[in-house]
């Protein structure tokens, strides 16, 4: 009777669908580098925070050029995030990512139009 019980659980466990992957979470601490026009490589970190049913976060950089502000309008939704940020100079940029798993990578864009890659890490606890 046991084996028969033994058999039957796990027929029925074999047979149940896979669990969903639970959602990609931006939240966290990232490192990342990217190449600024007339001034080389920059690592870069960010940190999202998930606040309420959305996130906020900072960013800071190696060469000193992002303002030490937080970000603005930013935005996840389908391993995409997205948010404004200031320059020390004044000037609002943009940032596009793409979240999978421990990477996110995609571009920065300044109001002109100019476009530069970057890709970041998740920094591990």
């Amino acid at each position: 009777m046991l084996k028969r019980v033994l058999l039957v659980v796990a027929a029925a466990m074999v047979s149940l669908p896979a669990a969903p992957r639970a959602a990609e979470e931006p939240a966290g601490l990232w490192v990342g580098t990217t190449n600024v026009p007339d001034q080389g490589a920059d690592q870069v970190t960010l940190a999202i925070t998930k606040i309420g049913d959305g996130y906020g976060g900072t960013m800071s950089d190696s060469l000193n050029i992002v303002a030490k502000e937080a970000l603005r309008d930013v935005r996840f939704a389908d391993s995409v995030l997205s948010f404004g940020f200031t320059l020390t100079d004044g000037t609002l940029m943009k940032m596009t990512l793409t979240l999978s798993g421990d990477k996110m990578a995609g571009e920065w864009e300044t109001p002109d139009g100019e476009i530069g890659a970057i890709a970041f890490e998740r920094k591990k606890a």
